[in-house]
C-alpha cells in the first residue's frame, strides 16, 4: 500500500511540477510581455526541487530580494556612470556575493543576482538598449512577480488540494521508525554477527544524517503550508523532537553494547527507546485532518 502512495506522489509531483514549467515557458514562448523570459526564470529557479509549502517561504524570499536588488541597483548604476573606476570593484564584489554560500538565505543570493543581471545588461555593449535603467527594472520586477504567482498557484491549486506535502511526511514518519528499528536490532545483534564496530557507527551516521535531512525537509514544508491544520503541525514539531531524542538513545545503546559492553545499560537505553517510539506513533499524523 505504501510504496503504491509512494509511486502514486512521485508521479503527481513530476506532472504538477512540469504543469508549472509550461505556463511559465508558455509565456516566454507566446506573449510579447517585456524580458518576459524573466517570468521562466522564475518559474524555473523556484520550482526546482520544488517542495510543496516551502514555495510560500521561497516565494517571499524571491520577492524580498528582487526589491533590494533594485532599490540597490538604481543607486548604482548612476554612482558607476560618475566614475567608471568603481565598476571592476562592483563586479568584484557581485562575483563574490554569488560564489559564496547562502543555501540559508535564499533573499541574499537573489539580491546578489538580480544586481549583476540588471548590471551586465546595462553594460552590455553588443546590443542597444532601448530602455532606461528605471524602465528596465519596473519590465523585470512585474515579470519577477508573475513568477512568482504561477508558482504560489501550483503550490496552492495543484499540490495543496492534493495534500502532497502530508502524504510525503506521513510516508517519511513510517520510513524513519522503521529504519531506528532495524538500527537497533543491528546494534543489538552486533556482537553475534561480528559486525566492526567503526563500520556500525558509520553506517548509523549516514542512515541518521540521509533520514534525518529528508524528515526534516518535509515537516518545514508542513509547517509552511496554509492547508494543514494546527494540530497537524503541532503534532508534527512534537514528532521531530522526539525523533532527535531517539537519535540520542540510539547512540547510547551503540556505546553501552559496543564500548561499554554493559547489557543493563543497554537494557535501560532499550527500555527508553520503546517509550519513545510509542509517543513517536502517537504523534504521528494521517492522511487527513
Amino acid at each position: 500500500m505504501r510504496l503504491s502512495l509512494k509511486q502514486k506522489l512521485s508521479y503527481a509531483r513530476f506532472g504538477q511540477i512540469s504543469l508549472v514549467f509550461v505556463v511559465g515557458l508558455g509565456l516566454y514562448l507566446f506573449t510579447t510581455i517585456p524580458h518576459n523570459w524573466w517570468i521562466f526564470l522564475t518559474v524555473m529557479m523556484m520550482s526546482a526541487a520544488m517542495e510543496p509549502g516551502l514555495i510560500v517561504k521561497k516565494s517571499i524570499n524571491r520577492g524580498k530580494g528582487t526589491l533590494i536588488g533594485i532599490i540597490l541597483f538604481l543607486p548604482l548604476i548612476y554612482l558607476m556612470h560618475l566614475n567608471y573606476r568603481v565598476i571592476p570593484l562592483v563586479f568584484i564584489l557581485l562575483g563574490l556575493g554569488i560564489s559564496l554560500p547562502n543555501a540559508r538565505r535564499y533573499d541574499i543570493s537573489v539580491v546578489f543576482m538580480t544586481i549583476m543581471v540588471f548590471t551586465l545588461t546595462a553594460y552590455t555593449f553588443t546590443t542597444p538598449l532601448l530602455e532606461g535603467p528605471f524602465e528596465m527594472m519596473l519590465n523585470r520586477g512585474v515579470c519577477t512577480v508573475i513568477g512568482i504567482i504561477i508558482c504560489l498557484s501550483g503550490d496552492y491549486f495543484l499540490f495543496g488540494r492534493f495534500n502532497y506535502s502530508r502524504k510525503v511526511y506521513f510516508l517519511l514518519q513510517h520510513e524513519v521508525c522503521r529504519m531506528l528499528e532495524s538500527k537497533l536490532n543491528k546494534i543489538c545483534s552486533a556482537g553475534e554477527t561480528g559486525l566492526n564496530p567503526l563500520l556500525l557507527v558509520e553506517d548509523l551516521r549516514d542512515s541518521f544524517n540521509q533520514s534525518y535531512s529528508s524528515i526534516a525537509t518535509s515537516a518545514e514544508s508542513i509547517r509552511s503550508s496554509l492547508t494543514n491544520s494546527k494540530s497537524t503541525k503541532t503534532k508534527v514539531v512534537a514528532f521531530e523532537l522526539i525523533l532527535w531524542q531517539l537519535r540520542k538513545v540510539v547512540f547510547g545503546v551503540y556505546y553501552a553494547e559496543c564500548v561499554l559492553k554493559d547489557p543493563a545499560s543497554s537494557a535501560e537505553h532499550q527500555q527508553r527507546f520503546r517509550l519513545l517510539m510509542t509517543q513517536a506513533r502517537q504523534n504521528m499524523i494521517s492522511l487527513r485532518d
